[in-house]
């Protein structure tokens, strides 16, 4: 476990969860460092346009992503 803390944003989560993405890639990448952080922080706003944004492209991926945190 790494002692870094991030604040996670929107955009990062659509990319992580939409294989569309533009940014998914990139996303990915950088994923192993969010499961290695000490803390993760995100607000409940952005689960919410998590929620919205997701919830047509892949509700289940969005579902569980917000049920994990």
């Amino acid at each position: 476990m790494s002692r870094e803390r991030l604040f996670l944003d929107t955009a990062f989560i659509q990319a992580l969860l939409n294989p569309n993405d533009e940014y998914h890639p990139q996303a990915k990448q950088l994923f192993p460092r969010v499961r290695a952080a000490s803390e993760v922080w995100l607000t409940e706003a952005i689960l919410v346009e998590v929620g919205n944004a997701l919830s047509r492209l892949n509700r289940n991926g969005a579902v569980q992503f917000i049920q994990q945190c």
